[in-house]
């Protein structure tokens, strides 16, 4: 295994977070909900815009995550951040009224985000904000060349969200599902997700995490993944083709509570 591939390089597709939840309007003092929080890497970045005045409630399904979360270190002068084990399928508990809403690819994971998405707005503040980070399947990826693995990657890694049940192309109605629940829509845009030539690419730590879930809903088997090879074999096929691949996209949409409640 080469040095490069020692550390597992960071997840392309949280690029855009900081530049989009940093623009969304958390100001100091706000009281702020990030559903399904995972490892808490939004949270922190959210209580940092909230400061040392501000709340952070963390909210995920997974006690694991939530232990995770818990056991980081965060910087001084945030947020105090309170994580909570909540299955977002099932009714929220009373959470208290919150002045920003966010998430990062969770709302595709739900068997209803319509519902869930209701839920959320009945909870928000007048004016609140309420921003999501969401991805779809769409026709990716492409580049300069044959592009052959990259696709089946692709499609295993979205075929098995598929059979879990997630909406693999939930992100592409999101701001009509916002606007639907009366909210003001004030940002709407998508960022592409690249794999930059020369550059350790994270396709398989992302295969390692994805294995288990590919394998137990029969998409695919190990020895089609073949995971022994699979960095090689990527690393090969983005360099015979050249360039830069678009891998996915982000899909990016905040919105606005109205300023009087109805």
């Amino acid at each position: 295994m080469s040095h490069s591939r020692r550390h597992s390089p960071p997840n392309p597709a949280n690029a855009p977070s900081a530049r989009f939840f940093g623009d969304i309007g958390i100001t100091p003092g706000a009281r702020v909900l990030d559903v399904g929080c995972g490892n808490g890497d939004l949270s922190r970045f959210v209580a940092g815009l909230a400061g040392p005045d501000g709340e952070v409630v963390a909210i995920d399904r997974s006690e694991q995550a939530l232990a995770a979360a818990r056991a980081t270190d965060a910087d001084l002068g945030i947020a105090h951040i309170q994580y909570r084990v909540v299955d977002l399928s099932n009714d929220l508990p009373d959470l208290g009224r919150f002045d920003a809403i966010v998430a990062r690819r969770v709302l595709m994971y739900l068997p209803d985000a319509a519902k869930t998405l209701e839920r959320l707005a009945a909870i928000a503040n007048p004016n609140a904000v309420l921003a999501f980070q969401e991805h779809a399947r769409t026709a990716l990826p492409a580049g300069l060349g044959d592009l052959a693995l990259h696709r089946q990657l692709y499609d295993w890694n979205w075929s098995t969200v598929a059979a879990e049940g997630g909406d693999v192309g939930l992100a592409l109605r999101l701001a009509e599902l916002m606007q639907h629940l009366g909210l003001s829509v004030e940002e709407a845009r998508g960022e592409a997700i690249l794999l930059n030539p020369n550059q350790p690419s994270f396709l398989p730590t992302l295969m390692q995490a994805m294995l288990p879930r590919i394998i137990e809903r029969g998409i695919a088997t190990v020895e089609q993944i073949d995971p022994d090879t699979l960095a090689e074999r990527i690393e090969a096929e983005h360099r015979a083709a050249g360039g830069a691949i678009v891998w996915d996209l982000a899909f990016l949409v905040a919105a606005r509570a109205h300023p009087v409640a109805r």
